[in-house]
């Protein structure tokens, strides 16, 4: 009766601790979507896709780094979330107002800030290409603004706006976006307005950007910080002029 016992007690150890495996190994899994899945084909070969070199310092409290680094449409998706409109949209105009505040080098993620309108998309493009923070006073929202950013370079004051042209963003698509975030709609509106979305988005980078944006200096411009109530200084910049 004894070694029974034993015996009943061994087998639910070993089946309570193949279960826990199990979930151990479910646990960790890791499945990695192909980058075919959120990086097509047509976005990777499109003709005018825009790319970014970027200055960063090269480290929390440490000088500038040595190297410029190269960001791309997928590395702005990875950060995003996800492929859209939006985000091409915003690449697309950041590419030609960050040319032109750095006509001659790479762009200077220390020394640039941006306002954008609310969208998701407009903002996390807007602030990971020019390391603009509201918590640190280089951001800012304008729910005012439309299809439109301000870029503005604080060691030189120069300040530039980029707009997308009348008539390259599709009514239809407008239409169909308002009625998508009101909750009325069908599933074949849906896929629809997807479908019209990824049209002008491949028009966008089927062209040269400049036939689609328009950019301007804002002369008189005075950069003020939208308030926050925890706004700080950023502690990984303090040192970028500083060399052994």
């Amino acid at each position: 009766m004894k070694q029974k016992r034993q015996l009943s007690r061994l087998l639910i150890h070993m089946l309570l601790g193949l279960s826990l495996a199990g979930c151990t190994v479910q646990g960790n899994h890791k499945v990695e979507m192909t980058s075919t899945a959120y990086y097509p084909d047509w976005l990777a070969q499109a003709p005018f896709a825009p790319d970014f070199e970027v200055l960063d310092t090269q480290s929390s409290l440490g000088p500038y780094a040595a190297e410029s680094k190269t960001i791309d449409l997928k590395d702005l998706i990875k950060m995003h979330g996800h492929p859209c409109d939006g985000l091409i949209t915003a690449a697309c105009a950041l590419r030609l107002g960050l040319s032109r505040l750095y006509p001659h080098g790479p762009i200077d993620r220390t020394d640039t800030a941006c306002i954008t309108n609310n969208s998701p998309c407009y903002g996390d493009v807007a602030a990971y290409l020019t390391g603009g923070r509201i918590r640190f006073g280089t951001q800012k929202i304008d729910p005012s603004m439309q299809n439109e950013f301000i870029l503005y370079r604080l060691s030189t004051n120069r300040v530039v706006k980029v707009s997308l042209r009348k008539g390259v963003f599709p009514p239809q698509v407008a239409e169909l976006e308002k009625k998508l975030k009101s909750g009325e709609f069908t599933i074949e509106e849906m896929q629809q307005c997807q479908q019209l979305q990824w049209e002008y988005a491949k028009g966008l980078l089927s062209t040269p950007l400049e036939q689609s944006f328009v950019v301007a200096d804002l002369e008189g411009f005075v950069w003020v910080p939208d308030p926050y109530v925890h706004t700080g200084t950023r502690g990984d910049i303090i040192n970028k002029n500083r060399r052994p």
